[in-house]
């Protein structure tokens, strides 16, 4: 049986909290049946502690994960591109046309005073719904 491995691009700012906790869900959710990527437009050095520590919370490691920046060719072979803030969806390369463009207008949870592990906790649950609806619309099936 041939199964068919669907490719998704997670894009944010920094890659340090949003677009790394959206990767991870994907990839626990979508399991074999997808190919899951994340970067930030201006990486940044490390991922957050908060982004790690939450993300610890409800049972994934984060904690070797390191940012990284758009690679054009993961870009124009993805099934489809999640922007999840606005930054990115001013900022970011054209799309082509047969890849699904998908935004999300996802708070920056660590823009204002540094944030709260709270505010992060609130970003990682707004995610992880709008990843799992992500999945279900594409029919991709849970591992």
């Amino acid at each position: 049986m041939n199964k068919k491995v669907t490719q998704i691009y997670f894009l944010c700012g920094q890659n340090r909290c949003r677009s790394q906790m959206a990767e991870a869900f994907a990839k626990h959710y979508g399991g074999e049946r997808v190919v899951v990527e994340s970067a930030g437009l201006e990486p940044s050095n490390m991922l957050h502690p908060f982004t790690i520590e939450v993300m610890r919370e409800v049972g994934i490691d984060l904690s070797q994960n390191v940012c990284k920046k758009i690679d054009m060719k993961f870009f124009i072979s993805a099934n489809a591109i999640v922007k999840l803030c606005e930054q990115v969806v001013e900022r970011c390369p054209i799309v082509p046309f047969n890849i699904m463009n998908v935004e999300w207008n996802i708070t920056d949870p660590l823009a204002i005073d540094g944030g709260t592990i709270q505010d992060v906790r609130r970003a990682r649950d707004e995610i992880q719904e709008k990843v799992i609806d992500l999945l279900k619309g594409m029919n991709i099936p849970f591992a």
